[in-house]
């Protein structure tokens, strides 16, 4: 069993291997894609409540949301679901996340 405080969260420790980059470059952490597999896309619905998101219909991506937003005049919604994942094999654990689905739930 790991003692509380004893996991480091990948990327927020400190030197430039961890998560500082220089400008306009992004370093991906373990265990991390960049995200764009998992996303998916909804407009948002008309009239909704403004504290509650509520999707009013999914768009295979974000170029089409865009289109869709500018058309409509709607917001658009990008939603991804992932899974905290940990290593154990060093010195410190590492935690991480790794990306549930790829792609819209069928039906």
């Amino acid at each position: 069993m790991v003692a509380a405080g004893a996991t480091e969260a990948v990327g927020q420790g400190k030197g430039p291997e961890a998560g500082s980059s220089l400008r306009g470059t992004r370093k991906v952490r373990a265990g991390q894609t960049n995200g764009v597999e998992g996303q998916r896309f909804f407009l948002a619905k008309p009239g909704g409540n403004h504290g509650v998101p509520e999707f009013s219909k999914e768009v295979p991506g974000e170029p089409e949301a865009m289109v869709e937003s500018l058309k409509t005049g709607l917001s658009y919604f990008v939603v991804s679901e992932w899974r905290g994942i940990a290593d154990f094999s060093g010195k410190k654990p590492q935690l991480g996340r790794e990306s549930v689905r790829s792609g819209p739930k069928p039906g």
